[in-house]
Parts: C-alpha cells; sequence; structure tokens
C-alpha cells in the first residue's frame, strides 16, 4: 500500500486554490507569464506630486509628509551633527542620554565622543528608552522611512523602544515605493531579499477604542528624523531682507501700503465727536433703601393685613 504524502499547510491553501480555479500549476502559458513578471518588474501607477519634483522639492516634500504624520525632523548639513542633534531630541523630551543603536557602520563613524551620550549596541530587548537605527530610503510621496532588517539594523529597534530615532541620509530620498523596491534589488541582488523591509509612516498610534487617538499603541510613540542635507542652511544664517545702509532713513509710505494705526484714534480729518454731557441731578439713579428701612416697610404691611385684634383661627375636628 501507497501512502500519500502529507502535505504542509501551505501546500494545502495552494492545491485548494488550483482546484477552484481548474489548474494544476504546471501550464506553461501561466508560468511564462509568472517569469515575465517577476523578470520585468511592472510598476503601478505613480503619483505626479512626487515624480515631477527635483531633488530638493522632494526633500522638502518628505519632510512636511512626515511632519504631517506627527514625526519630528531635525536637518543637519553633515553627519557629524547628528549625535548633537539625537542629544538635543532627548533633552527636549526630558529623557536620559542613552541611545541603543545597531552596528550600520554609518552610525558607528559617527562622532559620539563629542556628546554625553552613552551609546550602546545591539538589539533592542524592550527595555531601551530610545533607539537609533539608519534608513536604507525614504519616500518623498508619504513621507515613509524604509528599514532594512540585519546586524546593522535589528528590527526590534524599530518597534520596542519608546522613542525611535531614524539618520537618513538626503540623498537617499526616493519618489515613489516603485523607487525603492528598484533600489532594494539593486542594493541586495535579483531574488535576494533582506529578511524583512519595514515601512514607517509616523510614530505607532490607533484610535480603535472610541476613537480617542492613543500614541504608541503598537511600537514608539515618538519617531524623530535627523536628516542629514548637505545642502542644508540654518534658517539664522539666511538674510530675510538686505541690510538698510547706515544714516539712511525709511522710505515714505507710498499709495496702497500697509500702516498700523491706533484703531482707537479718530481718522485724518474727521470731526472730534463731543464729549457727552453731565447727567441731570434727575437722572442719577437713587442709592438703593437701606436694609432697615426695607424691613421696616415689611412690617408695617404685615400689620395691615393681620391686625392684632383678629382672633385665631380654629379647626375643627
Amino acid at each position: 500500500m501507497t501512502e500519500t504524502p502529507s502535505l504542509s499547510a501551505r501546500e494545502q491553501v495552494l492545491a485548494t486554490i488550483r482546484r477552484s480555479l481548474g489548474v494544476t500549476g504546471q501550464e506553461a502559458p501561466r508560468r511564462f507569464a509568472v517569469a515575465e513578471r517577476l523578470k520585468v518588474h511592472p510598476s503601478g501607477v505613480l503619483p505626479a506630486r512626487a515624480t515631477s519634483k527635483s531633488p530638493a522639492e522632494r526633500v522638502r516634500l518628505f519632510v512636511e509628509m512626515a511632519e504631517a504624520s506627527a514625526a519630528t525632523v531635525s536637518t543637519v548639513s553633515s553627519a557629524a551633527q547628528a549625535p548633537a542633534a539625537i542629544a538635543a531630541f532627548l533633552r527636549a523630551h526630558n529623557l536620559a542620554p542613552e541611545i541603543r543603536r545597531g552596528a550600520d557602520p554609518r552610525l558607528a563613524e559617527l562622532p559620539w565622543g563629542q556628546t554625553t551620550l552613552t551609546v550602546t549596541e545591539g538589539r533592542s530587548f524592550g527595555d531601551d528608552a530610545a533607539g537609533v537605527s539608519a534608513a536604507f530610503a525614504g519616500v518623498a510621496e508619504t513621507g515613509t522611512l524604509i528599514m532594512a532588517s540585519g546586524p546593522e539594523n535589528p528590527t526590534t529597534l524599530n518597534f520596542l523602544p519608546d522613542n525611535h530615532i531614524v539618520v537618513l541620509e538626503a540623498a537617499d530620498v526616493a519618489a515613489t515605493y516603485e523607487d525603492v523596491w528598484g533600489q532594494v534589488r539593486e542594493r541586495y541582488g535579483a531574488g535576494v531579499m533582506p529578511r524583512t523591509v519595514n515601512w514607517i509612516t509616523g510614530p505607532s498610534r490607533s484610535a480603535d477604542i472610541e476613537q480617542i487617538l492613543l500614541m504608541g499603541a503598537h511600537g514608539p510613540r515618538r519617531l524623530h528624523i535627523v536628516l542629514i542635507d548637505p545642502a542644508h542652511v540654518a534658517d539664522d544664517a539666511k538674510l530675510d531682507a538686505e541690510p538698510v545702509p547706515a544714516g539712511s532713513t525709511p522710505a515714505e509710505p507710498r499709495v496702497g501700503d500697509t500702516l498700523a494705526l491706533d484703531p482707537q484714534a479718530p481718522e485724518s480729518g474727521a470731526p472730534t465727536p463731543p464729549e457727552p454731557k453731565p447727567a441731570h441731578p434727575a437722572e442719577l439713579v437713587r442709592p438703593d433703601p437701606k436694609p432697615d428701612d426695607a424691613e421696616d416697610k415689611l412690617d408695617e404691611a404685615l400689620d395691615e393685613s393681620f391686625p392684632a385684634s383678629d382672633p385665631p383661627s380654629q379647626t375643627q375636628p
């Protein structure tokens, strides 16, 4: 008697699907179609709001979308400034100057010694307040971070610490999801993928219970992105207007200029309203009577209504 080999759960599911479709899975046209799709990697609809932008515009869109998803972003002009930006984030939230990071060379080369941060390396076991990761890429269309798992960036750092800090290079900000998948295939090779590719948009949150938004429901309650952009210029270094030469006077206002006027002051040329006349003595409000006078009047009214000579009323049994 020949025993039928037992099928795994996966094989049972696939066999059920094939029976419902009336196929065996060995048909040449079907296998050819699958092979072609895997080889060509066709993309879906690409949003124009990201694909039509320059690299600098994509970075600005990424920051806008990330902040709209409740993430915070600090932009620095060099990687050497990243540790200081991370320390500033921890201070702003009254957190201990302690972080855990992966073994990513991009993180290992940062000048951590220039700060007072205590840095440990390895995966998180859930007792870390802040974890630091290096992003594989960012997506401008949604402000999403792409995290590739591995010893360099353990997946546990993405979800277990209460505060997730991600270092991202501006050059790694892609326009769309499809662009990132192309980068993954280019980095790891055809048919090879990291064990996990996490797409993270904003901190963890949930409003399942009574539509009340709860941050940190299934992961970090805060997501902070340190964006390294060499083209970044600090706001305090920008000149909002040209300096006024010494000794010059402000220009005279022109027609159409908006002037700051006192709303209580009368308009120029308008007649001054007359001052109010003092009230006539007869129009003055008489003061309320004293409490004693009111009580005396009440007593008099009661005496008139109930004379003392009236006999008390008798109640019949």
